[in-house]
């Protein structure tokens, strides 16, 4: 028995240090498996002799080198692990090992494999779509979350997300609609906080960390819904106050219609709507509340109508904020930018009893009369009230009050006007001597100027179809189809007519001379220099010109080379389909802006040259009328051209002489008033 008893004593101590040295082996081998991954990821050269592989950056580590970092407390087993057991031994020239992260951060693992948009595309097969070291780069050196230096900082996270959200239009990603983000983001008043040292939102504190949902997922924090929550970790005052308002009320009850925070502040380039630099309100404070307020048809929705934004526009308020870009009141000055109640609302700012309140923020203490003057409402509609009966009924009398003063006025002073100038037309047809425009080249003239004004007015209705003189075209009938028929019809008129007078001046004797006398010659220098120095008063001596002085030279020049540039542009609008296959990409719209700052200066020139030349021209009262009878007198003519010019525009060609000068108004009236006595 006892020595039985002493062999089982000796076999259990003996049992007990083989355990032991079992466990004190195991150890070491734990130990010393950190200085076994040394042995090849030590150095350049170790790796070298581990592998015949190119080496890769980061397979070298060096001694020491998680001090400091978010992993410094871990071994290289806790991240480093085969990728299935049984698949060989690493250290024996087996698979590659692949990190696991999920071993110490498994809730963050398990959020972004089943919930997370990132997580669910890697999950799919997405090569593109971002994984752990993505957003957590550094690799051996990556930095505490806390670090200043992370890449997740609140001042590197920006820049971060941006790798993949922060393209350009050019690149098409379904999955990722909106662009360039880092430059909308670094706009908004987050990041102005974040530069000046003061805390704000960066993305993950909007879009979250490991279960990030797309905006259209209603349960993802940046979901219309969701924004409540999301924003009032930062905003709690302000979020509570829209959620009691019409709007936040309306979108609680699922009506996805109305705007949030997002739709008034920005998405990423989020802005303050309060006062800005200089104490002024940007005119975009107004146009948050008119995107919705000023669409008819999101109005009739709820049946309202856009009178609100009609009279704002047009009373002081808007007018001035207009103008001066934030001198007054905005929309949100007046109502409460969050709660935004109606105004029967007891608690609305806009309420009878709260308006003195209101309105005293700017006016300070005022009459009952003068708070409540201003209403929205406007016409004898529904609503408006005998205040609004009263403001038609007014409108009403100074509209017919102004057409029938303003338009008598000037149905008088046109009456006048014709009088004189058909008193001057006819006093030219008799005692015209000297031909200015022969008929023929008067046909070409009216062709030209009805077929140019039609090309004027068919152009500008295309370009400048919503201002009032062309709506007001477009009421009485004038279509879309009418308006391009029109105008190619006369463009076709106005080349065929500037043909024919090419022809003209080819094969006749005067169109000949109309070559000869329109060209550029450098007395036409001396003559502007001697005109301008009559006009200043440096000189006496009044200038006479040849045939065609240099302005109409000008014209006449411009006028060719506008035609030309006009026909071939307008020719590429019109048959673009027609254009050679290998034609320039950029010849469509090329000859588009041609076309229409072309046809700008066309006609800028006539009204500002031209006109001012044949109407406006104190010589000229009340109108240069040759281009009615085509004729000057021998006074008019020696005025205005030197004595060669007059005699080549004299028929019989020979001189005459010149007869005293005399005011054509008397003699004309003297001749058409009957005699005294008769």
């Amino acid at each position: 028995m006892l020595e039985s008893a002493v062999k089982c004593r000796f076999f259990g101590w003996l049992l007990m240090v083989a355990v032991g040295l079992c466990l004190s082996s195991t150890g070491l081998a734990e130990e010393g498996y950190e200085e076994d991954c040394f042995q090849c990821h030590g150095s350049q050269e170790t790796m070298a002799d581990a592998t015949d592989k190119k080496i890769e950056p980061g397979w070298v580590v060096a001694v020491g080198a998680l001090a400091g970092t978010a992993h410094e407390d871990n071994d290289c087993s806790d991240c480093h692990v085969l990728a299935k057991e049984g698949a060989g031994d690493h250290f024996d020239g087996g698979p590659p090992l692949v990190l696991k992260c999920d071993s110490c951060h498994e809730d963050a693992a398990g959020s972004f494999a089943s919930h997370d948009v990132h997580g669910k595309a890697f999950a799919s097969g997405n090569t593109s779509a971002p994984w752990c070291t993505d957003c957590h780069p550094g690799g051996h050196q990556m930095k505490p979350l806390k670090s200043p230096d992370s890449p997740l900082a609140p001042l590197n996270q920006p820049s971060l997300c941006a790798r993949c959200h922060d393209g350009s239009e050019s690149e098409h990603q379904p999955t990722i609609t909106k662009k360039k983000l880092l430059e909308r983001y670094k706009a908004g008043v987050h990041w102005q906080s974040l530069v000046e040292g003061k805390p704000a939102a960066v993305c993950t504190d909007c879009h979250g960390h490991h279960s990030i949902l797309p905006s259209s997922d209603q349960d993802s924090a940046v979901s219309r819904e969701g924004l409540l929550t999301t924003c009032a970790k930062c905003h709690a005052a302000e979020t509570k106050i829209y959620a009691s308002g019409s709007h936040g009320a309306t979108l609680l009850h699922g009506n996805l219609d109305v705007p949030t925070c997002t739709t008034c502040h920005g998405d990423h380039d989020i802005a303050s709507l309060k006062m800005q630099v200089g104490g002024t309100r940007g005119f975009a404070t107004t146009q948050v509340c008119m995107w919705c307020h000023g669409n008819d048809r999101i109005m009739a929705r709820y049946d309202l109508d856009t009178s609100p934004v009609d009279t704002y526009l047009h009373d002081f308020h808007g007018l001035s904020q207009r103008s001066s870009l934030g001198a007054s009141a905005t929309c949100a000055d007046c109502h409460d930018p969050h709660r935004s109640l109606p105004a029967g609302n007891p608690k609305s700012s806009v309420h009878v009893d709260n308006r003195g309140a209101t309105c005293g923020k700017c006016h300070g203490e005022s009459s009952e009369s003068f708070i409540m003057s201003f209403t929205h409402k406007k016409g004898r509609g529904e609503g408006a009230g005998t205040r609004g009966q009263i403001v038609d009924w007014v409108t009403l009398v100074y509209i017919i009050l102004i057409v029938v003063t303003l338009g008598g006025m000037a149905l008088h002073n046109v009456v006048v006007w014709t009088y004189y100038v058909k008193l001057k037309r006819k006093y030219q047809e008799r005692k015209g001597a000297i031909v200015r425009m022969t008929q023929f080249e008067r046909g070409w003239h009216w062709l030209l100027l009805i077929s140019f004004t039609l090309l004027a007015v068919t152009g500008f209705a295309l370009s400048y179809s919503d201002s009032a003189p062309f709506r007001w075209l477009y009421s009485l009938g004038l279509t879309e189809g009418n308006r391009s028929w029109l105008h190619r019809l006369n463009a076709i008129l106005m080349t065929l007519d500037m043909g024919v007078f090419l022809v003209y001046k080819t094969v006749t004797r005067r169109g000949r001379m109309w070559w000869t006398q329109m060209w550029p010659r450098w007395r036409d220098v001396r003559d502007f220099w001697n005109n301008m120095k009559f006009h200043l008063w440096f000189t006496r001596q009044r200038p006479r010109f040849p045939m065609f002085n240099y302005g109409e030279k000008a014209e006449y020049w411009a006028l060719w080379w506008g035609t030309g540039v006009m026909l071939l542009t307008g020719l590429v609008l019109w048959f673009s389909e027609l254009l050679p296959a290998d034609s320039p990409p950029w010849i469509f719209e090329v000859s588009r802006v041609i076309h229409y700052y072309e046809a700008i200066l066309a006609t800028g020139a006539i009204v500002v040259w031209h006109l001012f030349n044949t109407i406006l021209h104190p010589a000229e009262y009340p109108l240069d009328t040759c281009w009615l009878t085509g004729k000057l007198t021998e006074e008019e003519a020696h005025h205005r051209f030197d004595d060669e010019a007059v005699a080549l525009q004299r028929p019989n060609q020979h001189e005459t002489v010149v007869p005293e000068s005399k005011e054509w108004m008397e003699e004309a009236g003297e001749e058409e008033s009957p005699k005294a006595g008769k």
